[in-house]
């Protein structure tokens, strides 16, 4: 076989090439999320109503012929035409308004790759070019004192049931691993040799991205469903809701650690657009006094959750056991009596080694975290609160 050629796989058997795809054929056509090379978009025209966008490239070009297929940050299409050192797709305005295309513009960088030959090595995994959606570009930090990074990405709430620890999800048409997925924060671990072949470095925070998931994992989760088609009644959250007040109670021991843990949860509520307005900080000697402070918010009436903040490490004696016990028996109780969701952001660890970590070092920053899961809390018990309302008023008698 020659190795430049691209072929449709259909149930094992090569269906063939043309230079103009059908539409059946396009179905079985194939990527695996493994970026081949970025490129570069020329210029972006509109032709009657639809988007023509040139794209200069260098490797994915040997062999290229129109009718082809090219994932273009994650998007299937097709070449429409090709010169020495670009190509043409054309856009419908669906997929120019539900991909990450809107934000293209002339010098713009995309991940580029082709389709998976039939005699090719699978790569990454499964993927098909068609988005479901958008997600926010949220934040790409390296890791401190190493060389990784953590790419985290704000996605809608219906992609969260086709998502598991170590599940594949493409970005940008890059076939990525989950790490970590707290509300609706998705994080994922990148190599440097991500960052350095994809355009996730051009990135800035807000910007939209391509998602799809795992095409197995949604046929699992098809499946779980009985199938008359009926399902539970979802309630979910985002996280975008701005409209709540938030109490955060932070212990002043171990500071060191615990001013890195509000740092994180003050950034969280701002990036999500939580007014300095509605965001009240308070301070407290140690974990032990977090439960009474908190509960005191909660029934002040001023709050729709609070954030709790602390950093316990074993020592010598039962102290550490003792206040670690407390602090999250009264703050659980505090949020139980009081109604008022309550987050966890105490850290409890061996050394202080591992509660840096924690704070932000290498396995995230736990008042980010506890930002998250108050934000998510606060929406949740809105929404329970008006399906209370409405079963209220279904179940009344008629006057």
């Amino acid at each position: 076989m020659n190795s430049s050629r691209v072929y449709f796989i259909r149930s094992g058997q090569y269906v063939g090439r043309s230079t103009v795809r059908s539409e059946e054929e396009s179905r079985y056509i194939m990527f695996t999320g493994i970026i081949e090379e970025t490129g570069r978009i020329n210029s972006i025209d509109l032709i009657a109503g639809t988007r023509r966008i040139q794209v200069s490239a260098k490797e994915i070009l040997r062999g290229l012929r129109i009718g082809d297929s090219v994932a273009v940050s994650g998007v299937c299409l097709t070449v429409t035409d090709r010169s020495e050192n670009s190509f043409s797709a054309d856009l419908a305005a669906e997929t120019w308004e539900r991909t990450s295309f809107s934000r293209l513009h002339p010098g713009a960088t995309i991940n580029l790759e082709l389709p998976m030959k039939a005699d090719g090595r699978f790569g990454g995994h499964l993927v098909q070019g068609h988005i479901e959606g958008i997600g926010t570009f949220f934040s790409l930090q390296q890791v401190s004192g190493g060389q990784d990074f953590v790419l985290q990405i704000e996605i809608p709430p219906k992609f969260e049931r086709f998502l598991v620890f170590k599940g594949s999800v493409a970005i940008e048409g890059i076939s990525l691993t989950v790490a970590n997925l707290i509300g609706n924060i998705l994080s994922v671990a990148l190599i440097p040799h991500t960052w350095a072949a994809t355009n996730l470095s051009s990135l800035n925070p807000g910007d939209p991205v391509n998602i799809e998931t795992d095409v197995i994992a949604k046929y699992l989760a098809k499946g779980s469903w009985r199938e008359n088609g009926s399902q539970p009644q979802s309630i979910s959250a985002s996280v975008s809701v701005n409209r709540f007040r938030y109490a955060v109670v932070v212990s002043e021991f171990n500071s060191l650690i615990t001013d890195q843990l509000l740092r994180g949860a003050l950034h969280t509520l701002n990036s999500h657009q939580v007014p300095s307005s509605s965001i009240r900080v308070v301070h407290v000697p140690g974990a032990y006094e977090i439960p009474i402070t908190a509960k005191l918010l909660a029934e002040s009436g001023r709050f729709d959750a609070i954030i709790c903040l602390g950093c316990l490490v074993r020592g010598g004696t039962l102290h550490y056991e003792v206040i670690a016990h407390e602090s999250s028996r009264g703050i659980g109780q505090s949020a139980l009596e009081t109604g008022i969701p309550h987050s966890y952001g105490v850290i409890t660890c061996d050394t202080q080694e591992q509660a840096l970590d924690r704070a932000g070092m290498k396995a995230g920053n736990k008042g980010s975290e506890a930002a998250l899961a108050a934000i998510r809390m606060a929406s949740i018990k809105n929404e329970l609160a008006s399906v209370r309302i409405c079963a209220a008023e279904w179940s009344s008698p008629e006057i």
